[in-house]
């Protein structure tokens, strides 16, 4: 005890001894912003442009934004609307990317100008995927899951990869006799349902496994499921993957609508689609992605920054998100996505009475 009464009285010594420092309040010149996380799967892509000040990140109108694909023009990008966007200006374009591409994308409108160049990786080769299922117990909760062995060989020289997985569901509404009318098809699908935690490839970056106290506190995860390939180094390798079954299993009730494209998204209709049985056939994906080193130095950045927050914290050393941007900031990436599916299933319904969401 004696020893740590003379540091906390210099330490209080030393709060009373300070500097005033001026923090600047006015906006600097502003800075254009563009970004774009693009793959090879996709044919609609998304520019996102905003402009940069001091106190506030602002949408950015009226750019031209030109695509160049291995130094040829193909395409101007068409300014849309995002309702999600709401602190930057989306703009669209229609092209296709393959392996060893390069794609750059101009972005300008009078004094402001931003380009950023992305070459399109090489495509990874998925060999087998086995499924089996699991539980995990909790208290007195019980999880169920799909045990996913993924196997794979690892490209040549350094290579940097990522994992998700992609579900596509198809509502087929029939008639009395059992038949689809045409036009009564309907497409939706969303991704996620992995928790990759437990493979020592994927997890990598996390400081100590959870349970840690302080340690697991300041463990950043692997939120993108994104890895290099240094555990593995030009080897075929198995992943193991646990994937929630909810996410691939097709529910037992109908609990939503999907409104067939070409169809008017009213009150008529959705209480006709909810009088007609139902057909949903459901198709999981399991996608493995190839990036470079700057697409994956960009993503272990965001998921510092989306794990600690911008707020200081002197246990954790500050996050710098890369720019690969010239004239402005932002990054613009490329993916590469190989993927294999892994489950099929499919189930009729009866007519509903009532839902919770239509769509």
């Amino acid at each position: 005890m004696k020893k740590i009464i003379p540091i906390l009285m210099l330490s209080f010594l030393a709060a009373g001894c300070y500097e005033e420092i001026l923090i600047p309040t006015e906006d600097k010149d502003p800075v254009l912003v563009m970004n774009a996380q693009m793959d090879n799967l996709e044919k609609i892509h998304v520019v996102h442009l905003s402009r940069s000040l001091l106190s506030k990140v602002e949408p950015f109108s009226d750019a031209t934004v030109r695509v160049f694909v291995n130094g040829t023009f193909v395409t101007q990008a068409v300014e849309t609307y995002d309702e999600n966007a709401w602190n930057s200006t989306p703009y669209a374009f229609e092209a296709e990317f393959h392996p060893g591409d390069e794609v750059r994308i101009e972005a300008s409108k009078g004094a402001f100008t931003a380009t950023a160049t992305a070459i399109v990786p090489a495509p990874a080769e998925i060999e087998w995927i086995k499924v089996y299922t699991a539980q995990k117990t909790y208290m007195d909760d019980v999880t169920d899951y799909y045990q996913l062995k993924v196997h794979f060989k690892d490209l040549p020289g350094n290579t940097w990869y990522g994992v998700d997985q992609r579900i596509d569901d198809v509502w087929e509404y029939l008639d009395g006799e059992g038949n689809v009318p045409p036009g009564y098809i309907a497409y939706s699908g969303f991704t996620g349902g992995l928790e990759t935690d437990i493979d020592p490839v994927i997890s990598e970056g996390a400081a100590m496994p959870a349970g840690d106290g302080l340690m697991d506190f300041l463990s950043a995860g692997n939120y993108y499921n994104c890895f290099s390939d240094t555990p593995i180094a030009d080897q075929e390798c198995t992943l193991t993957i646990m994937v929630y079954a909810n996410y691939v299993d097709v529910p037992d009730y109908r609990y939503w609508v999907y409104v067939p494209e070409g169809l008017e998204n009213e009150e008529d209709t959705i209480l006709e689609l909810m009088g007609m049985p139902a057909r949903l056939t459901r198709t999981a994906y399991f996608r493995l992605r190839t990036m470079d080193f700057s697409q994956y130095h960009y993503l272990k950045a965001l998921n510092n920054l989306e794990t600690f927050g911008t707020e200081v914290n002197f246990l954790v050393e500050p996050t710098t998100l890369p720019s690969n941007v010239e004239g402005g900031l932002g990054f613009v990436g490329i993916e590469t996505i190989t993927e294999m599916s892994y489950s099929r299933l499919e189930r009729e319904y009866e007519p509903v009475d009532d839902i919770y969401y239509y769509y």
